[in-house]
């Protein structure tokens, strides 16, 4: 008899236990050389109450569930569940890519067609000052509030036509082919 209960016993025990497969987390990147990275933790098995050990970066360590305020690096975490049934995961915060900047527009354009054979046509929700410069930098041609400009007569290549009106100056890259 004391061996069925023991079976029993060690079942229960078994099915309460909580497994590495058993975590899951979502990660929010860091800002580079910021303390802003998060890590929430999902237990999907075990028996609650949970025991929470995590250890990071410089000597980093908490009891939380969840983690915000972080640096990029290698955080660990151990879970122990009610009846010491122990899971381990590793995750890794990683600074987010900053490298782009997002350009709004202080007002609408469009430029067409590009690539060109010569005729730009402009349209631009608000009267602007155009301005051509070719690739070393030199102007090449202005004109204020045209719908249409002629680089018929310019060699082959890349071109920067600069928009201007008193909400801002926006910048596009035309080819002329």
């Amino acid at each position: 008899m004391n061996k069925l209960i023991l079976g029993i016993l060690g079942t229960f025990l078994f099915a309460g236990i909580t497994f590495a497969a058993d975590l899951e987390a979502v990660v929010t990147e860091s800002d580079p050389g910021e303390s802003t990275g998060g890590i929430s933790l999902d237990v999907t098995g075990g028996v609650a109450p949970f025991v929470f050990d995590w250890t990071g970066p410089g000597g980093f360590s908490s009891t939380a569930e969840d983690l915000t305020d972080l640096e990029a690096g290698t955080y660990s975490v151990t879970v122990t569940d009610n009846y010491c049934g122990i899971a381990t995961l590793e995750v890794v915060v990683t600074n987010g890519d900053h490298t782009s900047i997002k350009e709004e527009m202080p007002f609408e354009i469009s430029l067409y067609p590009n690539p060109t054979n010569g005729l730009l046509n402009i349209q631009s929700s608000v009267p602007v000052d155009i301005v051509v410069y070719n690739v070393v930098g030199e102007i090449i041609l202005s004109a204020k509030n045209a719908t249409q400009i002629d680089l018929g007569n310019q060699p082959r290549g890349i071109y920067m036509v600069q928009l201007t009106s008193d909400k801002g100056t926006v910048t596009r890259k035309v080819t002329l082919q």
